[in-house]
């Protein structure tokens, strides 16, 4: 065995084809010289034939070759531990080793204690640990394909966390993929649970229901707040204020068809004797917001956001989503609109994160939120509306700020690319399943230290349930195979050839008096 090179985060060995004849991608081997060790994850094998200069050129025989292994760098051996940290690097008189279950098992650091058991070491049968304070005190975020078992690992960590008696977890969940579980507060907006238009705040009702944009629309929004403030002397903006959206529409359709005293009268003609009236500055001009009003009112889909609560409907909202009586509260979102699911995910937020900023650090019990298609919501686009900048702002905010105040994110997304790179960045734990694109890979390695990189190219062979988990929180970042919570998510995956082999029949009628309801 030969050491070829040693880089700042690569090593590449050559060696004959009996040594290392078992070594595979993604075996650990440890190079050391004798006082620094290093270890290693196989990436790639090269075979490469030789001619031998003494052999007969006319004579048959088996020829020579030379294996080529290069390894990326994921750590080192300090004090018989390991660690991602890396002091020294061995000189070029190294010795190569694989590193089997005993001495793996050896080296790894953990308390069982502090975390939580995900699954098991592929490559070993030996239990993966997270150590519960470090995942979730610091930002972490899962990816990977569609049907590559991110809900799956989801639904392991929330039951992990969920057996801590004062644990506190809030999940945007779009589908209802966890209305199901047990341990967990299922809020599910629509009929079952109403949330009253004004607890987004006047912004962005006008902003998000009755899409009405500032900078562009001055006059309607000039005349929504006159009948804002009419209905609420004190009412502020940017906080839940509470105000009756019919007697809102009301006013509005006053002011559209206002006409006002000139303090002269008709002389002569059909109106002599008559007041004199001009149009009002409205006069005509609010017909489509009162509309765009009218028609949320009469469509169905809608009717949760105009339930007549009072302003103590908030601390009932608040004291469902935030208290810790149940480890998870999910936030079922499966029965709302799209273009209103997104906006009611940051009002909440907002207010969440609203209310937890008032603790002092005595008082904080942490929350953590649990982004189910993050990319939906947080996207890395700059070509946003205003209030779509303010509820990606709030965001932002949690993720640079919110440790201060006992609150992180835990996002999960197919798509990383399209995720806020700025949330991102603040991420300290990644766990990667299944992921083939190149652009959602490169993503990822860009938040990764350089040893790390590498290791995410060979999470395009994974299989559902397989993962890799990146930075402080595990002490080592190789392929886990997640294990089954008890309770499961609900599936969205429907098996396409089972379903058209059974050749059901199609009630029609049933789905289009449905769809004509909503």
């Amino acid at each position: 065995m030969k050491l070829i090179k040693i880089i700042s985060d690569k090593v590449q060995i050559k060696t004959d084809q009996t040594e290392f004849k078992e070594v595979r991608i993604n075996d650990l081997l440890s190079i050391s010289d004798g006082r620094h060790e290093l270890v290693t994850c196989v990436t790639s094998i090269t075979d490469t034939d030789i001619s031998d200069p003494f052999a007969d050129e006319d004579f048959i025989a088996e020829r020579l070759s030379v294996k080529v292994v290069e390894c990326s760098i994921i750590g080192s051996i300090l004090n018989g531990r390991f660690s991602s940290a890396i002091e020294q690097y061995p000189s070029t008189d190294i010795v190569a080793r694989e590193i089997d279950r005993e001495a793996f098992e050896r080296m790894l650091s953990v308390d069982p204690d502090q975390g939580f058991c995900i699954g098991g070491y592929a490559a070993y049968e030996c239990p993966a640990w997270i150590n519960g304070n470090k995942f979730f005190q610091r930002h972490a975020c899962i990816v990977g394909n569609t049907g590559s078992g991110k809900s799956e690992t989801v639904a392991k960590i929330l039951e992990e966390a969920g057996k801590l008696p004062g644990a506190n977890l809030i999940v945007f969940d779009i589908h209802g993929e966890y209305s199901g579980l047990s341990y967990a507060r299922n809020i599910k907006i629509g009929e079952e649970f109403h949330f009253p238009v004004w607890l987004l705040g006047f912004q962005d009702v006008a902003a998000d229901i009755l899409k009405v944009r500032e900078e562009s629309s001055t006059v309607v929004m000039s005349a929504l707040r006159k009948c804002y403030y009419q209905l609420c002397p004190d009412g502020r903006e940017n906080r839940p204020v509470q105000f009756d959206f019919r007697q809102m529409l009301a006013l509005l359709e006053g002011l559209n068809a206002e006409e006002v005293m000139t303090g002269e009268i008709y002389k002569t003609g059909d109106k002599a004797g008559t007041a004199k009236t001009v149009k009002g500055d409205f006069y005509g001009k609010l017909s489509g917001v009162i509309n765009t009003m009218k028609d949320r009112l009469s469509d169905r889909r809608y009717s949760f956001l105009f339930f007549e609560d009072q302003q103590s409907y908030l601390k009932k909202v608040l004291h469902l989503i935030m208290d810790n009586d149940r480890p998870v509260k999910n936030i079922d979102l499966s029965e709302v609109p799209h273009d209103v699911a997104i906006p009611l995910i940051g009002a909440i937020a907002k207010l969440v994160y609203g209310v937890q900023r008032t603790y002092g650090p005595e008082e904080i019990i942490p929350v953590t939120l649990v982004c189910d298609e993050a990319h939906v919501y947080i996207p890395n686009d700059f070509q946003l509306s205003a209030s779509e900048k303010r509820m990606l702002g709030t965001f932002e905010e949690i993720a640079k700020e919110g440790r201060k105040f006992g609150m992180t994110l835990f996002p999960a997304s197919q798509r990383p690319s399209e995720l806020n790179k700025t949330i991102m960045a603040q991420c300290a734990n990644f766990i990667v399943s299944k992921l083939n694109n190149e652009n959602d890979k490169s993503m990822i390695k860009g938040m990764l230290p350089d040893g790390d990189e590498s290791v995410i190219d060979s999470t395009t062979t994974f299989r559902p349930g397989e993962v890799i988990i990146v930075g402080d929180a595990v002490p080592i970042p190789i392929k886990i195979q997640v294990s089954l919570a008890k309770e499961r998510p609900k599936s969205r995956t429907i098996d396409f050839w089972d379903e058209w082999s059974r050749a059901g029949s199609i009630d029609l009628d049933k789905g289009i008096e449905a769809y004509m309801r909503l």
